[in-house]
């Protein structure tokens, strides 16, 4: 390669780069915290959409990558389909306190599915119980939603229990992706914008 041009040289180069990093493609580091490219749900392979992070007066809370069958940008399509999905959250921030992690949960269901909150309130209730301590920096919480079973929630690798409903699902999903998600900019990331 010596007798090659310089110019030659770095393209050959960068194609090198380009070729080993190929394997790579797809998975996402954000803020530190790793996300496959892949994830399997109920014998389902998901893709990653994307990811984005929960900021709150300018303090990173945690990271979340929405998998999905197919990957879309379009948030309806994301929150309304009726296939297997998943949100991961890795907690970033020190420590969030179990009555603020409610609170968010709570005001994210009333901001995107007020008229829905009377047939929705019993299982919100189950849901918030399930979010039982403190969550602090490393925390993984799981969020899958299987059709005809429901939304699972695991934390730390614990399984806290199963919502039934698709109604449900969606309330939850939109309170990442619906019309007044919990931080705009993670919605962004996580539809791969």
């Amino acid at each position: 390669m010596t007798c090659m041009p310089k110019k030659f040289r770095t393209l050959i180069y960068a194609l090198i780069l380009i070729l080993l990093s190929a394997g790579a493609a797809g998975a996402l580091t954000i803020k530190g915290v790793d996300f496959a490219d892949r994830s399997t749900l109920n014998g389902e392979e998901l893709t990653l959409n994307g990811a984005g992070i929960r900021k709150k007066f300018f303090l990173s809370i945690y990271a979340c990558a929405l998998y999905l069958p197919h990957p879309t940008t379009n948030a309806e399509n994301a929150i309304q389909s009726d296939t297997c999905k998943q949100v991961i959250m890795h907690f970033i921030h020190s420590k969030v306190g179990r009555d603020k992690i409610v609170k968010g949960w709570d005001e994210g269901f009333f901001n995107n599915s007020q008229e829905k909150m009377n047939s929705l309130q019993p299982r919100i209730a189950t849901f918030d119980a399930f979010f039982d301590k403190d969550l602090v920096s490393g925390d993984r919480v799981v969020i899958s939603y299987i059709p005809e079973q429901g939304t699972t929630v695991t934390i730390n690798e614990t399984v806290k229990g199963t919502i039934p409903g698709r109604d449900f699902m969606e309330a939850l999903w939109a309170i990442w992706l619906g019309g007044n998600p919990a931080d705009s900019g993670m919605k962004d990331g996580m539809l791969g914008k």
